[in-house]
């Protein structure tokens, strides 16, 4: 079966205590969903070019991205200095606004984007899930069209992360310091 997920539930199982915002930009057509962490019951880590790093902790912010016309949902970490973590791009096959709520249905694929902060080096592409998208074409929960699909988008995601013009990342902290000033 497919994976329907409600975006303010996504990466919040450690947070106690939350604000959330959604808004919607019409020059992206996207809504962007800033989810400020005021509390955790543990820091959420992980590994980067072989360090562990915190992904979400107390103060951290996930801004996120649901674009209308692109088939991806664009997560962006964000530490508690405003540093840029990671941008995690989930491959979907729709974005929709229900109740209030933003959800995308999950096509499994998933690109990550680390950052120099969080690398140590440069910036660092990589495809993850590949296991995931396998076994749901095997057990029928998507089909070969969809499968193919999720590789077509990966592959365009990718492009426009090596030759720099992919529209959400270029911009930066802009939407963060926005959405952050609106907050308070």
């Amino acid at each position: 079966m497919r994976k329907k997920k409600r975006l303010n539930d996504i990466y919040m199982r450690e947070v106690t205590k939350r604000k959330i915002k959604t808004i919607w930009n019409e020059e992206l057509n996207s809504y962007i969903t800033y989810k400020h962490v005021l509390d955790t019951s543990h820091v959420c880590k992980i590994y980067i070019n072989g360090k562990k790093v915190a992904l979400v902790g107390k103060n951290y912010t996930i801004l996120e991205y649901s674009p209308i016309d692109e088939q991806y949902n664009v997560r962006v970490f964000i530490n508690d200095e405003g540093n840029i973590i990671q941008y995690y791009f989930d491959i979907i096959s729709s974005t929709s606004f229900e109740n209030g709520e933003v959800y995308f249905d999950d096509l499994f694929l998933d690109i990550l984007y680390d950052t120099p902060y969080s690398s140590g080096q440069g910036y660092y592409i990589s495809i993850v899930d590949e296991n995931e998208l396998l076994a749901a074409l095997n057990n029928n929960e998507i089909t070969k069209e969809e499968y193919d699909r999720a590789y077509d988008v990966a592959n365009k995601i990718m492009k426009e992360l090596r030759e720099g013009n992919n529209k959400f990342v270029n911009r930066k902290e802009q939407d963060f310091i926005y959405l952050k000033n609106y907050e308070e």
